[in-house]
């Protein structure tokens, strides 16, 4: 039959439809030219921030103690970040492995269900460019050195913030103490080995990092979405990371080792 012929195809009502092939279309190949030959390549070499929001969808920036202005200027409220405890399993944006944090480390928040900075914006890129934080300016994701020189002494802590207020910094201790996530990780291994009695203590933990935060929000008329700045994330949502599934019923909690953790 002729590429350009009209072929029929009977419906099942009896009606027929008819058509034309469409003439086939050479595949073009990109960087080509009709000719076939390569075409001139440009290149533009990157030398500063364009604003192309890659890293801000990436990941949230740590904050430092050079960034305390941006909190008492009101840019970035306390609200807007939260704090990654020491021995923390975090799952990395990069290539979705999971590690335990070195340090603590206060964040900006990401987009809920996200990676992106809270401060992004898809339209206009970050919508506080002018005033972003130091480790948003030192970032050079065009350089080969991308690294930030001396967080572990630059990164601001929970102790700048409250070592000042007695009640508060002391609950944040004892929470510390009591809810090492070091602990729990020990804890938890056991548990997966067979351990009863490392079942106690995990719900002590629980417990424990459960009642402090209701008690902290009662005691000082903290509001809620404050509370992950001063304790970070809850047990009950870093649990799945540790091979974990905690569910609470009336009283009562179970505690389910998730399969890919036996």
């Amino acid at each position: 039959m002729d590429e350009q012929s009209p072929f029929e195809i009977i419906l099942p009502d009896g009606s027929v439809y008819r058509t034309k092939k469409e003439p086939q279309k050479e595949a073009s190949v990109q960087g080509y030219d009709p000719e076939g030959k390569p075409k001139r390549m440009k290149f533009v070499m990157k030398s500063s921030c364009d604003r192309c929001g890659e890293c801000c969808r990436r990941d949230t920036p740590i904050i430092l103690k050079e960034d305390i202005h941006l909190l008492t200027k009101g840019v970035i409220t306390e609200k807007d970040i939260y704090t990654i405890r020491e021995g923390e399993r975090i799952r990395s944006s990069m290539d979705g492995d999971v590690y335990d944090a070195s340090m603590e480390m206060i964040k900006i928040r990401p987009i809920f269900g996200s990676f992106t900075c809270l401060f992004y914006d898809p339209e206009v890129g970050c919508t506080i460019y002018e005033m972003r934080p130091t480790v948003c300016r030192e970032y050079e994701c065009w350089s080969q050195n991308i690294t930030i020189t001396g967080l572990e002494h630059r990164r601001l802590t929970r102790q700048d913030l409250f070592g000042r207020i007695d009640i508060l910094w002391e609950a944040i201790k004892k929470h510390e103490d009591k809810c090492s996530l070091n602990k729990f990780a020990q804890a938890v291994d056991e548990l997966i080995s067979g351990s009863q009695e490392s079942f106690e203590r995990i719900v002590d933990m629980i417990l424990y990092d459960s009642t402090v935060r209701d008690w902290i929000k009662e005691k000082l008329q903290i509001q809620s979405d404050l509370i992950p700045l001063i304790f970070g994330k809850t047990l009950f949502e870093m649990s799945p990371l540790y091979g974990l599934i905690i569910e609470k019923e009336g009283e009562n909690f179970i505690i389910k080792v998730m399969e890919e953790a036996r």
